[in-house]
């Protein structure tokens, strides 16, 4: 750690140095642009090297005579003159001799120069005569002028001898063809007939056997005419159900709309699978029901004694009721006889809470049976039509419905008329909130039997819709009263009737307003609904009893069924809910896809059907006439045509062996322009170019750059020395190889300076067409760091032996680098050592960003220049306090030659 600091230590001390010196500072400044600017000039230079050209001076003359051709002059040579009087390729001079040319071109006023001979029309329509003399350019060039110039004009000349070329074929050509289009014209016009007809013979004579197949198709196709008349008639017949086939269809769309509703409703067989226990359980309650059954009856028998001997009190009480009254006068008589009947009737409590109880039980099956009679309306309605049966069959079920809600209408008013006596006589309000309920189960039961009432005055006009709305609203009353019937407590309604009872006993053992009290209490009332209250019980019971046996007989019949087939109901749940998780959405997709064809493509098939059909039926006819009259044809006229046509294509094809008349006719009438367009030019050239650069200074911008960097390092190691300047007293405090880290840092830091200002200023100074700007940056920063690091430590380690390696390097680079010319086209030697050159791997990394980047190469550059400079930075760093003396020996040496410093 001590070390690196120490070498910043010195790195920033060279800056500081230099900084306090104005001339160091304008000198490193310029050291830094001075590289750069050697690489823009040479890059500006070779921007465009063909730009100009049309400055450069070619001499032109031509002494071609016309000649004629079929009647017409020809003049090629003037052709030429014109043409290249717009052509600015280069700067075309005319003058108007041979001899200016000639003089011209040797005295260097003219680069080259060109000249047409005065037989140089008619020797370049020789071939019309039979006799080929091919015409010559006199194409003259001083090549001592410059060395790309003879370069230049020469492609001039060999561009100007492509143009006569293809004005020779465009000219001469066209006129020849020209006579013979004339002498083939009328015979092409009907060569099209003719052709047509000879290839129509011979195609029909080569499938002659394939014809009678055909023919024997035909014949056959015929005879089964009255097959297919018959199947036609049958496909008319399916037309006739297609009112059918459209009303299942509809169904079929009605039902697929229903899906939604069909699968909510079939999920329920989900919900039977998680209640499967459940219903085991419920199986062996039923089990138990069934066989303790004669255990119910007889609680039920009893239960229905009870409440008769309860009634039998109360009717005994109301019987002695008189006389009580006619005792009344007598005080003492009247509080006792009182007390005797309000006892009785506390010992009637448990028949009269068993009525209040089966009255409330009654009224709580509403809502089971609202839900068992809205079940079977809607199912009633589902199909969207009433039979007047089912209609007859829902009003009656409506009317029974009302008339059973009637009777509980009355046996609610009974109930709270014997609540509110019993209170009355007790002399207070504690039966109040239960009277009050019983009232609002009352009002509730009369408006569900107002909504059955006013749906059974409606079941023959009622649509669906609103056979629906009027179930909900009757569903929603029954709930209701459902809900009123749980909220009463039946334990309550006896506790509180028995402790009515209790203080009106107390009441009447009190002295003290006796009889005042007795009198005041309306026994009548209070026992005569009483009385209403348990025979309502009563009648409830004996009804129940009445249909203990067929209960029985359904209990018994429940358990056979549920317990004798509880394996196949949970297997039956289970495999319900296999299907409905697993058949069916399938089946909703097909469904779906069902109804999807029926409502999409069914009305397009369904027409095409109908209308095909009817063009059939239409068409047959004359297809049945038109089978005939070929059968006809092929049985009594076929033979003899197939003989014709065997003659005549024998005849064609020998007649074809001796003359190609469509030979004949494509040589007599020829295309001028396009067959001497083919001439011309036969093949078409298709260009594709990978990593494509704008211009010639662009691609020649990689080698510059890589050049200027070398120059610029070679360049400030020239005038930078590499020894490290430290008065005497602080040489003992930095290492050597501090001392060397710390130049070498800095001669790094001019190389990053070089390299940023070069490729900054190729991109936008000049303008270079560069791909990735970015990495161009980065690449030449690699490449500066690289060049720099080799030469600092060249120089650093052998002094002027040093720079001349790194110049020597330079030079091998030029002409081994592959810079400007492809390697391969340079010496063995180059060649060998071009692949170890830095230049090398430099260019190619930059050739990369500007034309765009492989990363294979570019990645193994990338490795060769950075291990160059990491190579060189470690050796040099190791070998310098070594070789430090020897090079100072040798650096003493040379000064003894006084020519290097």
């Amino acid at each position: 750690m001590n070390h690196i600091k120490n070498t910043f230590k010195l790195y920033i001390l060279d800056w500081k140095r230099i900084f306090k010196n104005p001339i160091a500072t304008l000198l490193i400044i310029a050291l830094m642009i001075i590289p750069s600017l050697y690489a823009w000039f040479n890059i500006k230079a070779l921007w465009d090297p063909y730009s100009n050209t049309g400055e450069l001076p070619i001499a032109v003359y031509s002494a071609d005579q016309p000649t004629s051709f079929q009647g017409k002059e020809v003049a090629i040579g003037d052709e030429v003159m014109k043409t290249l009087h717009t052509n600015k390729q280069l700067g075309w001079q005319f003058v108007d001799s041979k001899k200016e040319l000639d003089e011209g071109v040797k005295s260097g006023k003219y680069y080259a120069g060109i000249y047409l001979p005065k037989d140089f029309s008619k020797d370049l329509l020789s071939f019309t005569t039979g006799e080929i003399k091919k015409p010559t350019i006199d194409y003259s060039i001083n090549e001592k002028i410059n060395a790309i110039a003879p370069k230049i004009a020469d492609k001039g000349a060999t561009s100007l001898q492509s143009q006569i070329t293809d004005e020779f074929i465009k000219t001469a050509s066209s006129s020849l063809i020209k006579v013979f289009n004339e002498i083939g014209y009328d015979l092409d016009s009907n060569l099209v007939s003719i052709t047509k007809m000879k290839n129509m013979i011979l195609s029909t004579d080569e499938n002659l056997d394939t014809i009678d197949g055909y023919t024997k198709q035909v014949i056959e196709l015929n005879n089964k005419m009255p097959e297919l008349k018959e199947k036609l008639a049958k496909a008319n017949e399916f037309v006739e159900y297609i009112p059918k086939v459209d009303e299942m269809g509809e169904k079929l769309v009605a039902l697929n709309d229903k899906m939604p509703q069909i699968k909510e409703q079939a999920s329920i067989i989900l919900t039977l699978q998680e209640k499967i226990p459940e219903i085991q359980n419920a199986g062996k309650q039923l089990a138990e029901v069934d066989s303790d059954f004669d255990s119910i009856e007889q609680t039920m028998n009893e239960g229905i004694d009870e409440a008769k001997s309860g009634l039998k009190i109360i009717q005994q009480v109301q019987t002695a009721l008189p006389d009580i009254k006619e005792l009344g006068n007598k005080a003492n008589d009247l509080a006792g006889t009182t007390k005797d009947g309000a006892q009785q009737l506390k010992d009637a409590l448990p028949t009269i809470s068993t009525s209040v109880q089966l009255t409330l039980d009654s009224i709580g099956d509403v809502a089971t049976t609202t839900s068992s009679l809205a079940a079977t309306i809607r199912e009633a309605v589902s199909d969207n039509q009433l039979t007047p049966e089912e209609k007859t069959a829902i009003k009656e079920a409506l009317q029974n419905f009302s008339n059973n809600l009637a009777a509980q209408q009355t046996a609610l008013t009974n109930l709270a008329q014997f609540l509110t006596n019993l209170q009355t006589s007790a002399g207070n309000s504690d039966l109040q909130g239960i009277i009050d309920q019983v009232n609002q189960m009352n009002s509730h039961v009369g408006t569900l039997k107002d909504r059955i009432d006013d749906l059974y005055g409606k079941v023959d006009s009622l649509s669906v819709a609103e056979f629906e709305a009027f179930l909900q609203s009757i569903e929603t009353a029954a709930n209701q009263v459902a809900s009123d019937v749980n909220a009463i407590n039946v334990s309550q309604i006896t506790a509180t009737i028995e402790s009515v009872l209790t203080k009106l006993i107390s009441t009447i053992d009190t002295a003290q307003g006796l009889l005042t009290d007795a009198q005041q209490i309306d026994f009548a009332s209070l026992l005569s609904s009483t009385e209403k209250t348990v025979s309502n019980a009563i009648d409830i019971l004996e009804k129940y009893q009445k249909q203990l046996p067929a209960i029985r007989q359904e209990i018994h019949d429940a358990n056979t069924m549920l317990n004798g087939h509880m394996d196949e109901i949970v297997n039956g749940i289970n495999k319900g809910a296999d299907l409905y998780n697993n058949e069916l959405p399938i089946l909703e997709e097909k469904l779906g896809l069902a109804a999807n064809f029926i409502k999409n493509d069914w009305p397009d098939l369904e027409k095409e059907i109908t209308s095909t059909l009817k063009t059939v039926d239409e068409k047959m006819p004359m297809v049945e006439s038109a089978l005939t009259k070929a059968t006809d044809l092929i049985n009594n006229d076929w033979p003899s045509i197939k003989t014709g046509i065997q003659k005549a294509a024998k005849a064609i094809r020998k007649g074809e062996s001796e003359v190609d008349l469509g030979q004949v006719i494509k040589l007599l009438k020829l295309d001028a322009n396009k067959e001497s367009d083919f001439f011309t030019k036969p093949v078409d050239l298709h260009t594709n170019e990978l990593y494509p650069i704008a211009n010639n200074g662009s691609a020649s911008t990689p080698f510059y750059t890589a050049l200027c960097l070398w120059v610029g390092a070679v360049l400030f190691s020239s005038i930078a020395t590499t020894d490290y300047f430290l008065k005497e007293k602080d040489k003992l405090k930095y290492s050597k190889r501090e001392q060397f880290s710390a130049r070498m840092l800095t001669f790094l830091t001019m190389g990053l300076a070089q390299g940023l200002i070069v490729t900054l200023g190729n991109y936008f100074l000049l303008g270079v067409d560069v791909r990735q700007p970015v990495y161009s940056v980065l690449f030449g920063l690699l490449i500066a760091l690289s060049f720099m690091m080799m030469v600092y430590v060249l120089v650093a380690l052998f002094g002027n032996v040093g720079k001349g390696i790194a110049i020597i390097i330079l030079v091998l680079s030029i002409s081994g680098g592959g810079g400007n010319y492809p390697i391969q086209v340079s010496g063995k030697f180059f060649q060998m050592i071009n692949p170890f050159l830095p230049f090398t791997h430099a260019v190619n990394l930059l050739r990369e960003s500007a034309g765009g980047i492989y990363w294979p190469n570019a990645t193994k550059d990338i490795w060769i220049m950075f291990l160059l400079m990491i190579v060189f930075g470690i050796v040099g760093t190791w070998l310098y306090p070594y070789i430090e003396v020897q090079t100072k020996k040798l650096t003493k040496v040379s000064h003894e030659s006084h020519i290097f410093h």
